[in-house]
């Protein structure tokens, strides 16, 4: 265990190092920051809730692609081999490789709820300071599971398609375009909406950008989280490196 934990602190200190996510969530806050003063111009029409939302849809793309790079990077600069024949287990590899992502993911949330906070208070909502962190407090929490859910995701797909590029494609159509695809199935299908209440990837807009944590939805996510997580170890293991 302490071993999993301090290779899991160095993989989370590489992803900060990074040059990409710190662009990344710079162009999120300015992304972001421009639907704070949408909703300070125009109250009426743009409500302040918008501004969480649309960071949201901003931030997913980027932790999409923190979480295919977390392992894809290995094959795409040949360290794999290096990196899974060390004294690490592989196992422990993998779970470092995650929760790196996951805890990546709540930094991302506290700046989420920050930008959110100063939004209520230049829009003049009501606001108290047990309010205000509160908020940070449950996006942090919504972008840690959200993260967790993701990073497993793109381990999987990249235990089976050894690159970056790949699983970051099949992220953005699981969970940035076919939620969309279907709801609108699901509107005329009853018993496939039902279905789709219980598949992270439909869910994925209610959970980041609308900020339905629901017990349920904590679930389906940290359930699907562990399974991906399952299925790609078993295949690493089989991997001839």
């Amino acid at each position: 265990m302490k071993k999993t934990i301090n290779i899991t602190l160095l993989e989370f200190t590489k992803l900060l190092k990074k040059r990409e996510f710190l662009l990344g969530l710079l162009m999120a806050m300015i992304m972001g920051g421009g639907m704070t003063y949408g909703a300070y111009s125009f109250p009426d029409s743009f409500g302040v809730h918008n501004v969480i939302a649309f960071f949201g849809n901003f931030a997913s793309i980027l932790i999409m692609f923190l979480a295919a790079k977390s392992l894809g990077e290995e094959f795409d600069l040949k360290t794999a081999t290096f990196v899974f024949t060390s004294r690490s287990k592989r196992n422990q590899i993998i779970i470092a490789k995650i929760m790196s992502v996951a805890l990546a993911n709540m930094l991302i949330g506290l700046c989420g709820g920050i930008l959110y906070d100063i939004a209520l208070i230049i829009c003049k909502q009501s606001w108290t300071v047990p309010m205000l962190f509160g908020i940070a407090g449950k996006e942090i929490l919504i972008y840690l599971i959200y993260g967790f859910a993701i990073g497993a995701t793109a381990v999987m797909l990249t235990c089976f398609y050894n690159t970056t590029i790949t699983p970051f494609i099949y992220l953005i159509v699981l969970f940035w375009v076919m939620p969309g695809i279907l709801q609108m199935i699901g509107q005329k299908m009853t018993f496939l909406e039902k279905v789709m209440n219980y598949v992270p990837f439909c869910l994925s807009d209610q959970f980041l950008m609308y900020q339905d944590w629901s017990i349920k939805n904590i679930t389906v996510f940290i359930v699907t989280g562990m399974a991906f997580s399952i299925v790609g170890m078993a295949v690493l293991q089989k991997k001839d490196l």
